[in-house]
């Protein structure tokens, strides 16, 4: 019986999210403690197993159309003697909340077709498959979730650069889950209207979160943690001003800065999701998650800041 398996993990953009749709930098770093394992072995029939959703791969739901597009992608491309097979997604990512949920089943949804066929499956080839799921699932993809997903270190990421990095910082961020679903698609598709009806003021606001990212990179490399505080909540405002925060996440943000955070944003696509707040040091980001949760988030989450030695794992 063939038997097949491949592994991913989950991310968190700490700056940069949707100005890298315009070709400026965001910063993302991999949650390698959040993980995701697909398996797939030989069975009777077509079928997918999931938190999301369970049975037949043929009618998987809309909400799926990601997955459902990788796996017919996949079928045709390796799946040369059409065997059937049974798919198990084991992910404790929440969807929809801007942590990379849909790259990181896309990432190792492949990888454990690839290893199903024993076939070699390079970088690119990985990324390609991972950009195309991501495309079906938020319509314009900027790459960086598919990057960092198969990532064990930090990722620069623009049109131009994709830099893998690390750093020695005294700090922690702490993820809190809004518990509202995110809308990542129709944000980014929504900021591209705003900014085709004022590209003069909305392409400001993406230059500035833009020159954000610059220094948030030069903050964490020279362990600066109180102007890294300061540039989360100047992003915190222009993604406001982009009409991407709402009442519950701004409620969590205000929690932290009450527990004594140094600064607090939206995490990606916006509308809901997750926010993340910088702490000096883990006593502090106890506080910090303490607050969140007692305001409401549905789940959290404590990351060192340079928990990452190794570099980029993607084969």
């Amino acid at each position: 019986m063939l038997k097949g398996i491949g592994k991913s993990h989950g991310k968190t953009i700490i700056m940069g999210e949707h100005a890298v749709v315009y070709g400026y930098p965001a910063i993302a770093v991999p949650l390698v403690s959040i993980p995701v394992i697909v398996k797939i072995k030989q069975n009777p029939e077509n079928i997918l197993s999931s938190k999301y959703y369970v049975g037949k791969i043929s009618q998987i739901p809309d909400t799926l159309s990601g997955v459902k597009y990788l796996i017919e992608l996949l079928d045709e491309h390796l799946n040369n003697n059409k065997i059937n097979y049974a798919i198990n997604i084991d992910s404790n990512l929440p969807i929809e909340r801007g942590l990379g949920s849909s790259a990181a089943i896309a990432a190792a949804l492949t990888r454990a077709f690839f290893n199903l066929f024993d076939q070699r499956l390079d970088t690119k080839t990985l990324l390609e498959y991972v950009n195309k799921s991501e495309t079906v699932t938020h319509g314009k993809a900027s790459g960086l979730d598919a990057l960092t997903v198969i990532s064990n270190a930090p990722v620069l990421y623009s049109k131009d650069t994709i830099e893998h990095f690390n750093f020695s910082s005294d700090g922690f961020i702490v993820i809190g889950d809004s518990g509202v679903k995110g809308k990542t698609k129709e944000t980014v598709a929504e900021v591209h209207q705003m900014y085709q009806n004022d590209q003069k003021g909305i392409g400001q606001l993406l230059e500035d979160l833009g020159a954000c990212t610059l220094t948030t990179k030069n903050s964490l490399i020279n362990n600066q943690l109180k102007l890294l505080g300061q540039t989360f909540d100047k992003a915190n405002q222009i993604l406001s001003e982009l009409n991407l925060a709402i009442p519950k996440t701004d409620q969590l943000i205000k929690a932290a800065k009450n527990a004594g955070s140094l600064g607090s944003k939206i995490t990606g696509g916006g509308r809901g999701g997750c926010m993340i707040s910088l702490t000096r040091n883990i006593n502090n980001a106890t506080m910090v998650q303490k607050a969140l949760i007692k305001n409401g988030a549905e789940q959290t989450w404590i990351q060192p800041l340079s928990i990452y030695t190794e570099e980029t794992d993607v084969d």
